[in-house]
């Protein structure tokens, strides 16, 4: 026994499964002693959800100063002339034209100048960003400009269920449309905003304390949610419900003073550089809410002393946002309200994560895109209690009748038991691993757990019949060969069968994932610590008969 307990790789193994028992040994919580395993929607009961996010990918044909026309000419109610310039549209307009209308057609920071029975509007955007503006307003939704790459054209990412149809319905009126073919139309959105709305919920998730959620996304167009121990009604209330987002501003001290609620948010645009190098994410306000933060800021003095009168944005009563308002925007607000402003977080490389942070806390009031449910369904509780009984006593079946054929085969206890303990703690560290890293087990979790038993226990067979060849245990280099040609088989099977299982794990299908992963940590753990820990315990039982 001294001889085995040195045994470099038996003490890996030793050290291995205290660890793993470690791990699943039970600790106590609010209603008892629980171990720190997590249990899927299969074996815990709760929801599902299937999500359709909802969007198009589209090319325009779109004459910006054709849009600036209508736009300013339906405002002003009269006629206007559009130039191009360099960096620049200029508008020219009979008569005077009041300060609020660029700003409240989406062009903020625009130059009036007065020049005899005309005006002149300067407007700092590029065509691009024309466009965007009038299919936003048209749309009421999110648009962005994309590029795949620098040869392929411009195209435009419409955060919302539109079709071909109806784009060209609004483009009509500025003598545009949507251009022709499969590639000027396609339903679905990009990667970036799959994976922003996945952050949002799982955002959104954790701050309800169900961090164990699991939010999948499957072909860039649909996202899956198992909820655990939520019934369907509530699954959809927490995917559908925004959060409570709310404005405040410090009044003295510390103190500070409700300003406007989320529903006076009214968009919510992607992280931009600005030319001074900060970053900052724009976001618009309805009239009722830029009158309320004017009100509030002469109230309590924030736009003649900004610094002593900082802006804070909260979700769900925690701070996401603070900082004084800007010079320019304090003395813009002192003289009307002001519905378009930016949250500036600072510059660097810090500054390009909080900025991208805030916006997808921002846009937890609203997902970045309108999802359709397209499938949901329920668990109970007790089929949950009912599949965890089930998936016990089938995994300890599966030991015992792997035990049987091990025993019928041999006939020696001595044999038979160490290779039974073997995979038998095999499946502890499995168990253990999954507790580590908050892996919940499911049901095809627990099918590749059953898998990697007896896929171990042909391992563990190959190794003894290689080193039990002609029924004797041999000696010396003899031993030490036949356990390497064992183990040259046993590497040979166990990278097929992670290499099988690669597919599968990329696949993002949850229950294919499940049994995929467990497949693969079930082989590594065999092949790296309980095989080599076997081939040594049975060359010293059997050596020591």
């Amino acid at each position: 026994m001294s001889d085995i307990t040195r045994d470099p790789r038996v003490l890996i193994f030793i050290v291995a499964l205290a660890a793993a028992l470690v791990l699943l040994a039970p600790v106590p919580s609010d209603d008892g002693l629980h171990t720190r395993l997590k249990y899927g929607l299969d074996l815990e009961g709760g929801s599902w959800l299937q999500l359709r996010l909802q969007g198009a990918i589209v090319e325009l044909r779109a004459d910006p100063i054709k849009i600036l026309e209508k736009q300013f000419g339906e405002a002003l109610n009269r006629p206007v002339v559009v130039e191009k310039r360099t960096d620049r549209y200029q508008i020219t307009v009979d008569g005077r034209v009041p300060k609020t209308v660029p700003e409240d057609l989406g062009y903020p920071g625009a130059k009036l100048t007065p020049r005899g029975d005309s005006t002149k509007i300067d407007i700092e955007t590029s065509p691009v960003g024309v466009i965007v503006n009038y299919l936003e307003s048209s749309l009421n939704i999110d648009v962005r400009p994309i590029r795949e790459d620098p040869d392929s054209p411009l195209k435009y990412e419409i955060r919302a269920d539109v079709t071909r149809e109806s784009l060209n319905e609004i483009l009509a009126e500025v003598d545009g449309e949507v251009a022709p073919g499969d590639e000027g139309f396609v339903e679905g959105v990009t990667e970036e905003t799959v994976e922003e709305t996945k952050q949002v919920l799982d955002r959104k998730l954790n701050r309800l304390g169900l961090q164990d959620i699991k939010v999948r996304i499957v072909d860039n167009k649909y996202i899956l949610i198992d909820l655990a121990g939520v019934d369907v009604s509530t699954a959809q209330d927490i995917v559908g419900k925004p959060g409570v987002f709310e404005i405040r501003i410090q009044t003295k001290g510390n103190e500070t003073m409700h300003v406007l609620y989320g529903d006076d948010v009214i968009d919510v645009s992607p992280p931009l550089g600005e030319r001074s190098g900060g970053w900052g994410v724009p976001f618009g306000l309805t009239d009722e809410g830029a009158k309320a933060l004017r009100k509030a800021a002469l109230d309590v003095g924030a736009t003649t002393n900004p610094l002593d009168h900082e802006l804070s944005m909260h979700l769900d009563d925690e701070e996401i946002f603070s900082g004084p308002l800007a010079p320019d925007l304090a003395a813009s607000i002192e003289l009307v309200p002001i519905r378009r402003m930016t949250a500036t977080v600072g510059s660097g490389e810090d500054a390009t994560k909080r900025a991208r942070e805030l916006y997808i806390h921002l846009r937890e009031g609203a997902l970045p895109v309108n999802v359709e449910v397209i499938g949901s369904g329920q668990v109970t509780a007790a089929l949950g209690e009912q599949f965890k009984r089930q998936v016990t006593i089938a995994g300890i079946l599966a030991i015992l009748a792997v035990g049987l054929m091990v025993f019928l085969r041999y006939r020696e206890p001595k044999i038979v038991l160490p290779m039974i303990g073997t995979s038998f703690s095999e499946v502890i560290m499995m168990l253990g691993f999954a507790a580590l890293i908050g892996w919940q087990l499911d049901l095809p979790s627990i099918a590749g757990v059953i898998a990697v038993i007896g896929t171990g226990v042909d391992h563990l067979i190959i190794i003894t019949d290689e080193l039990l060849y002609e029924g004797k245990l041999p000696s010396g280099k003899i031993y030490l060969a036949r356990l390497a040609s064992a183990f040259s088989i046993i590497m040979a099977a166990a990278l097929t069968t992670i290499f099988a299982m690669f597919p599968l794990l990329s696949m993002g299908f949850g229950a294919l994932k499940g049994f995929a992963l467990i497949t693969i940590v079930g082989v590594l753990i065999g092949v790296l610590i309980a095989r080599p820990a076997y081939g040594r315990i049975i060359g010293y039982i059997m050596r020591g008969e």
